[in-house]
């Protein structure tokens, strides 16, 4: 039970002792071996009501729906009795968590809340992928910034070409050792998904309900679950994958990974860097404009994909282009 730790020593050597029941769930209770103190844990501090109400309450309500529309929704999908002045609550204390507060009065005036996220599922690799993009954010930050991004993400309206993906090799595999210098820091991607980390009901939920949340509440990220692919001539390879979430900032393209252990990650590095290829060959976007993060709820790790030290580990070294 080394996750968890006690609050008063900060000890690990808890143990689990009974459970508390609440209004809406039952919480772990736990006592400590080492101070003897009991504690409960819970994800969010000072709130009754379970993470993923409010988590689905603040997804909701930023898509642009009203908050009477909003409580409605959430009283259905969860049978629990919510009003429209909690839900506010929960709007305000959490506002930091959602930068795109700010414009939901401007994208509600070029379209409407059910038509905000696009959404499609591909299978690949027998494996299933939710590829969603987010129109208002799309079209204000790409059209002009980045057009061929702009064309390629709505381009998987009308499907994408399963072939390469049956005969090609994932981005995680390790074709390539490379190295690269990441810039750590704490920032509010970390924050969102401590945030929607904690509303998930098991570690399978993870990815989802962090893709879900940054898309829909910041102001970057345009898309999630990005198909990619590239023929890689060095190795005679075809390389695939899916970048779990493609940001903007400014002038520059920021390819996203969610990754629970980000500190230990090693193959991050090797997987986003295909990823800026395929996406740079696909989209025509200058290699020197892209920029490669992965992070976790306490870690956040950037780097250049142009300054990485790239070397084929089957035949010779791959040449920076």
């Amino acid at each position: 039970m080394n996750d968890v730790h006690c609050p008063s020593c900060s000890s690990s050597r808890v143990i689990k002792k009974g459970r508390r029941t609440t209004c809406f769930e039952k919480v772990q209770l736990y006592r400590c071996n080492s101070c003897g103190k009991h504690f409960a844990k819970r994800p969010m501090k000072h709130v009754s009501y379970p993470p993923l109400v409010i988590y689905t309450s603040l997804i909701f309500y930023h898509l642009g729906h009203t908050l009477d529309e909003t409580r409605k929704q959430v009283n259905k999908q969860f049978k629990v009795n919510t009003g429209k002045t909690t839900i506010y609550s929960w709007v305000k204390r959490y506002q930091d968590l959602c930068p795109i507060s700010r414009l939901r009065e401007r994208m509600l005036d070029e379209g409407t809340a059910d038509d905000v996220v696009f959404t499609k599922q591909f299978d690949h690799e027998n494996l299933e992928y939710l590829f969603l993009y987010h129109k208002y954010k799309l079209g204000a930050l790409a059209s002009q910034r980045f057009p061929g991004l702009a064309e390629y993400i709505i381009r998987f309206e009308n499907g994408c070409p399963d072939a390469f993906f049956k005969i090609g090799e994932r981005c995680s595999q390790p074709l390539f050792q490379v190295n690269v210098k990441p810039r750590s820091s704490v920032n509010l991607a970390c924050k969102m998904a401590r945030f929607a980390v904690s509303a998930r009901r098991n570690n399978r939920e993870r990815h989802r309900l962090v893709e879900w949340f940054m898309l829909v509440n910041d102001t970057a990220t345009v898309a999630c679950e990005v198909p990619v692919w590239y023929w890689e001539k060095s190795s005679d390879t075809g390389v695939t994958g899916h970048i779990d979430m493609v940001q903007i900032r400014g002038d520059t393209l920021y390819i996203m990974d969610y990754k629970p252990d980000a500190s230990n990650e090693k193959k991050a590095p090797q997987q986003l860097y295909h990823y800026a290829v395929a996406l740079s060959f696909r989209t025509k976007v200058p290699f020197e404009r892209i920029r490669c993060a992965w992070f976790d709820e306490t870690r956040y790790y950037e780097f250049r994909p142009l300054d990485a030290e790239v070397t084929l580990m089957r035949r010779h070294c791959l040449n920076k282009s």
